[in-house]
């Protein structure tokens, strides 16, 4: 199956068109929401050292800081009195921009500084190495973004290598049970971007490392897809394959294959005559 397929992650432009019509159209940001509200105070109450005065905080991939920013408020609830250092590790220039607008919005009268690092995570590993230095963090959190490193296993143990006495790292990803695991099962192996969440799990076995996920319910409208010609559908199949205008690079044969994946069980179900896309997600905290 020759084709001219690119990754979307290499395109910001079409990539964020594809993501913020994905937002529009799933319950993504309610899902993590409701695992913030509801799950995550638990994990945060332990992290720190007795006697300390502040909390180190990494987001890698925080895109424009929206979730980071609720992350933030969850654990300053369960730490009143600290100062929270949140450093950010994003390489979009458009997505910083946008998370120190809202820090301005939103860090009023907190305790909170930032540091912002546009770059990959892999230049911010070089970057740590080529310094010889590392900070120490309580809290990483890895949020949809492993799908753009080179290497899964690399990035997992060096992030997790950061971690502070009784620090927690939060993985973010498509559930295995969800649309997106199985279609990426089904057809991964014609796209372009090689996925990032299929042996997350098998990954924190081999490193022996203890972790506990959690799987909370997420959906996405996906009816557009199936009307040719539909621009919306077309930008979130481009979001779901990872590939820029999938519809039209991809061979006939695999676009027709995706399509009829798509359509059906387990990647989703009819639903008052619309098509709904399992999201469901992983929330996977994993200990120091």
């Amino acid at each position: 199956m020759e084709s001219s397929m690119k990754a979307l992650s290499s395109d910001f432009g079409l990539y964020f068109k594809s993501f913020n019509l994905f937002i529009e159209r799933s319950t993504e940001h309610q899902c993590m929401e409701k695992f913030i509200d509801e799950n995550l105070p638990d994990v945060v109450t332990s992290i720190g050292k007795k006697g300390v005065s502040s909390l180190n905080v990494l987001g890698v991939g925080s895109g424009s800081g929206e979730i980071d920013f609720e992350i933030l408020g969850k654990i300053q609830s369960k730490h009143p009195g600290l100062s929270i250092h949140n450093e950010v590790v994003e390489p979009n220039p458009n997505q910083i921009t946008k998370y120190k607008d809202l820090a301005k919005e939103k860090a009023q009268g907190l305790n909170i500084s930032f540091t912002w690092n546009q770059m990959r995570s892999e230049e911010y590993e070089k970057q740590n190495k080529e310094r010889k230095e590392s900070r120490k963090f309580d809290f990483i959190h890895m949020i949809q973004m492993l799908y753009f490193v080179q290497s899964v296993p690399d990035t997992i143990k060096y992030f997790h290598s950061l971690l502070e006495t009784n620090g927690k790292l939060l993985i973010i990803q498509p559930s295995g049970d969800g649309g997106c695991h199985s279609l990426w099962n089904k057809a991964g192996s014609y796209f372009p971007t090689k996925s990032g969440f299929l042996g997350v799990q098998k990954v924190l076995d081999e490193m022996r490392v203890k972790y506990q996920i959690y799987e909370l319910p997420s959906d996405m409208d996906i009816t557009e897809c199936f009307i040719e010609g539909n621009e919306n559908g077309e930008r979130l199949l481009d979001f779901i394959t990872d590939v820029a205008d999938f519809g039209k690079t991809a061979p006939p044969d695999l676009k027709a294959e995706v399509l009829r994946y798509l359509r059906h069980p387990p990647c989703s179900r009819v639903e008052n005559e619309k098509i709904i896309f399992n999201n469901d997600l992983y929330f996977i905290v994993v200990d120091n």
